[in-house]
């Protein structure tokens, strides 16, 4: 078996997904498996997506274990010497989506072959706002600006292992919440010399939260950011991190940070309201995060 492809989900719809995998493999190559694991979806999620079962490999998890540890699961029953990962709110857009894939496989030695992953070009309404124009504009990279940084623009949909170095680099289980357990996994990959190349063959991010809901999300994917900076107490890491990087140098000086705590103390639910309801500019969201990321260090006790 050449390629698995590996979906973890949770609360989502995978029938269009798994109908159009499907339908690609049976029409090009039996090389491929298609694997799905559900984190302890909600019964109606559960009940849509089990048809699925009647044409790929589809599990289920009696209780949630988080982002981590169910890609970490996929090891034990995938067969493929690639695992390629999709999150299960992804849409495939490419007809050739497979193909591309195992073409390249076939061709040429891999060690992480980045797909990535984008937004859609329709704006949608306001209240959904914030996290498209955030993903649009920092998070959706086109091929040559991947090519150009391909060790700094990894992300954790949409991308091919070699099974070998997964069974040896897993995702850091530790990390439980929402947020950055990519980009922990990308950088152990990368300190450990593993090669990373990119492919123009990117899926669709579906599912936009609310901007209320990708608020909370944000609180939780930087108190995981200080985590993984406690952790690996690695001056490097926290130099490719510029929110980190700024919070700590806030942090060193008592008058910067006395003015900034006053400062972020007012400020801070007034960005807050504005995003919630999707009348901002990026800055406003960068300028929420870092008072935010200020106060979970200062809460944490943790001085850099």
């Amino acid at each position: 078996m050449l390629l698995s492809i590996c979906i973890p989900i949770y609360n989502s719809d995978i029938r269009p997904i798994a109908t159009e995998l499907h339908r690609q493999i049976q029409a090009y190559s039996s090389e491929v498996e298609l694997l799905f694991l559900d984190d302890a979806s909600d019964v109606f999620f559960k009940e849509l997506n089990r048809s699925v079962g009647s044409f790929c490999g589809y599990h289920e998890l009696a209780s949630n274990v988080g982002r981590s540890k169910i890609r970490n699961a996929f090891r034990s029953i995938a067969k493929g010497t690639y695992l390629l990962f999709i999150d299960g709110d992804s849409k495939i857009i490419q007809s050739d989506f497979i193909e591309r894939y195992v073409e390249r496989l076939r061709s040429t030695s891999t060690e992480v072959l980045i797909g990535a992953s984008i937004y859609s070009d329709e704006k949608p309404d306001r209240a959904q706002l914030l996290r498209w124009t955030y993903s649009r504009k920092r998070e959706s990279k086109t091929f040559t600006e991947r090519n150009s940084q391909p060790e700094l623009e990894f992300k954790s949909n949409n991308f091919v292992i070699l099974k070998s170095i997964f069974e040896t680099h897993l995702f850091d289980e530790s990390l439980t919440t929402y947020g950055h357990e990519d980009t922990l996994f990308g950088y152990q990959l990368r300190q450990d010399g593993v090669k990373f190349e990119h492919i123009e063959n990117p899926v669709l991010n579906s599912n936009l939260d609310e901007n209320q809901q990708f608020l909370e999300k944000t609180k939780e994917a930087l108190r995981n950011l200080l985590l993984i900076s406690i952790k690996l107490k690695d001056a490097r890491f926290n130099e490719q991190q510029k929110l980190v990087r700024l919070a700590f140098s806030i942090c060193k000086f008592t008058a910067l940070r006395f003015v900034f705590r006053a400062f972020g103390h007012l400020l801070q639910p007034i960005l807050a309201l504005l995003l919630r309801k999707g009348f901002f500019r990026l800055w406003m969201f960068d300028l929420y995060r870092l008072i935010e990321l200020e106060r979970i260090i200062r809460k944490n006790g943790t001085n850099k």
